[in-house]
């Protein structure tokens, strides 16, 4: 499938490939097609891609895992080898460098090894060290308007009504992860699970809600997700009907939210928001 992308991040494409810059910083909600930028640039630069990714106990581990400042070390080595073609380092989940880890990798950005460019793959850019950001271009991936994501259901060869309209709501302007929902059923009623949960937390009574910090304490990027469609729920209501309440609402929260990021406790946080 195509590249699938907002206009304003096209043009940002069109400036940035005709000379790539040394180090970019791809930023975007999670699911918008972060890894489709990437290939992007290494179709345009015919470059070899070396991403690192969050590890746990010395494995990869999306949910729980961080990059250390071993993993980063580890591309020094890498990089001190010779190469006539060019490569890429992506740093995927960049927000999960701590700071010893952003720090290393200034090291690298500061004397960048002969043909080599550097990504950071992030769902929140303003984790990383100011140092590295103004080292950084920076390409901000918007959502998709409903055209677009209809487009890519239609090369997905989604035809049912129904299913197309759940899809498009569930994704809500992500083309990547629309694809992840239109093939793969079981992960497609997982999300409808979420945004359940999301609603219950919100509208319900404060038992449910409670019950719902209880499913959700012990995984931070679910709980993010919960509060991304709590919050999508509260920003629907105020565009139907504005109301001083729901703004309340939504401001804790955003504040719970960015708590999460900065790697509050889970429960507290969810639970705070209940009482």
């Amino acid at each position: 499938m195509n590249l699938v992308i907002d206009p304003i991040t096209q043009k940002q494409l069109d400036q940035y490939g005709q000379q790539v810059h040394q180090a970019i910083i791809i930023s975007g909600p999670t699911g918008v097609g972060l890894n489709g930028i990437l290939n992007y640039f290494a179709k345009t630069l015919d470059a070899v891609v070396i991403t690192v990714l969050p590890e746990r106990n010395e494995k990869i581990d999306i949910e729980k895992g961080t990059i250390s400042v071993d993993s980063i070390r580890r591309l020094y080595e890498q990089t001190k080898t010779k190469t006539t073609q060019p490569r890429i380092i992506a740093i995927d989940y960049a927000e999960r460098m701590g700071i010893q880890a952003q720090n290393a990798f200034l090291k690298l950005l500061e004397e960048p090894p002969h043909l080599t460019f550097f990504m950071l793959l992030t769902h929140d850019a303003k984790s990383l060290l100011p140092t590295i950001q103004s080292r950084a271009q920076e390409i901000t991936v918007k959502p998709v308007s409903r055209q677009q994501s209809e487009t890519v259901l239609d090369a997905l060869r989604v035809i049912d009504p129904t299913k197309r309209s759940q899809l498009l709501f569930v994704a809500n302007g992500l083309p990547a992860e629309l694809s992840r929902l239109a093939n793969d059923d079981q992960y497609f009623e997982q999300r409808a699970g979420v945004i359940r949960d999301a609603r219950t937390y919100i509208q319900g009574k404060p038992y449910e809600a409670l019950k719902i910090v209880q499913k959700y304490k012990d995984s931070r990027d679910q709980s993010l997700l919960l509060l991304t469609d709590a919050m999508r729920f509260l920003e629907d209501s105020l565009v139907k009907q504005p109301h001083q309440q729901t703004i309340q609402k939504l401001d804790v929260l955003l504040k719970t939210y960015e708590r999460l990021l900065a790697n509050g406790n889970v429960r507290l946080q969810l639970s705070s928001h209940v009482v």
